[in-house]
């Protein structure tokens, strides 16, 4: 009897300690797919103001905007051109950031919004 109250126990803490060792395991699992997740949400967020600062540059130096995509060092961003009259404009990065500016004497900007 004893020794199959031995073996029962030690099937008992082993379930147990493999029990423990999954919720861990997953825990960690869980807590680096959310990490992932907050840097490549960063590195897209970094993308896109590198992308809109790049548009800026375009605007005040040539009065235009590269068609279909700007492109920097970081990578490529979508490019749209909401209108543009006179020396008024309102163009979309991505699908993130609109911008709205007047291109005068000096680059002003009016609205920066993170969609």
């Amino acid at each position: 009897m004893k020794g199959l109250a031995a073996i029962v126990s030690v099937i008992v803490l082993g379930a147990i300690f493999v029990l423990i060792g999954s919720m861990m395991s997953l825990t960690a699992i869980n807590d680096g797919q959310m990490s992932l997740e907050s840097r490549s949400r960063d590195t897209s967020q970094y993308l896109t103001e590198a992308c809109v600062e790049e548009g800026l540059i375009w605007i005040n130096e040539n009065d235009t905007l590269p068609a279909n995509n700007i492109k920097t060092s970081f990578g490529t961003c979508p490019v749209t051109v909401n209108s543009h009259t006179g020396t008024s404009w309102d163009f979309t990065v991505g699908s993130n950031v609109n911008v709205k500016l007047n291109r005068g004497t000096t680059l002003a900007v009016s609205s920066w919004q993170e969609l």
